[in-house]
């Protein structure tokens, strides 16, 4: 099964959607995912393993992951245990003006693929302050509304980029060849990528690879394969003039046709059309 695309109602006046102080087990947790606004993940209780963007972390209480629009993640709790967060989701256009300041902490995260932080017992406190803030504005509805969610969004941002500390990058745990076959799948989406290739560099059997790779992952093989191709040709149609063809072949398709169907069936929208919309 291919990464989820998560989608949101983009109708409100000010595109956002919180979860406020949830507790759930892991059977409620949507598997592997992307979507296109910003997110960021605030741990209350509990532990769970989290990962995005080819890293592993080991989240704790008073840990924060700033997640990037259209970077496929997932949260694992271990079985049978509660656990207790916060999220915000909001669409990136919130955060634009004339200045970078308020993008640097998602694109700085993404960048530097620096996604998990930590804030001190202080400070923790400010900040859900903030979400309080923000949560109890939800269930208000008067002209102020709209203005005052995207100053306490903004306000958010600024206080993480402000406060937050990073804090050790992967978890222990995993096979050194699981983090070299992610890493070299990332830097070569532009070619033809064979499992029994990366089976043979690790020094393992291609069915072990493959299983191993689904039961620590959480997507087969080919499924994060393309996941993570569809994820390099929405970048470029949005950050780039390169042609569609050209963005294909970036992406390791050989075949146009296959692009298109490939693409419209994650997106819903063809290449043009998802660039067209992109500007606007």
């Amino acid at each position: 099964m291919d990464a989820i695309v998560k989608e949101f109602d983009e109708s409100n006046v000010v595109p956002f959607h919180m979860t406020f102080h949830h507790t759930k087990t892991k059977y409620e947790e949507l598997p592997h995912h992307l979507h296109e606004w910003h997110e960021i993940f605030l741990v209350h209780k509990g532990k769970s393993r989290f990962f995005i963007d080819d890293l592993f972390y080991d989240l704790e209480p008073g840990d924060i992951v700033i997640i990037p629009s259209n970077v496929i993640h997932c949260t694992q709790p271990a079985d049978g245990a509660l656990f207790t967060s916060s999220a915000l989701f909001f669409c990136p256009s919130i955060l634009t003006g004339n200045s970078d300041v308020l993008t640097d902490l998602f694109s700085s995260s993404k960048l530097q693929r620096k996604h998990r932080y930590h804030l001190s017992e202080e400070k923790q406190s400010e900040f859900l302050e903030l979400l309080n803030k923000l949560n109890r504005e939800t269930s208000t509805s008067d002209r102020y509304t709209g203005e005052m969610s995207v100053i306490l969004i903004q306000s958010i941002v600024i206080f993480l980029s402000r406060h937050c500390h990073t804090t050790p990058n992967e978890t222990a745990g995993m096979p050194d060849w699981i983090h070299h076959s992610l890493h070299y799948i990332n830097d070569h989406l532009d070619e033809e990528i064979e499992l029994t290739q990366l089976a043979s560099a690790a020094c393992v059997h291609p069915a072990y690879f493959s299983k191993r790779f689904k039961t620590t992952i959480g997507l087969t093989f080919s499924d994060f394969i393309k996941s993570k191709r569809m994820i390099k040709a929405k970048e470029l149609l949005r950050n780039t003039s390169c042609s569609v063809q050209d963005i294909a072949e970036q992406c390791g398709y050989k075949s146009m046709p296959h692009f298109f169907r490939t693409f419209r069936a994650t997106t819903g929208k063809t290449p043009s059309v998802y660039r067209k919309m992109s500007l606007n």
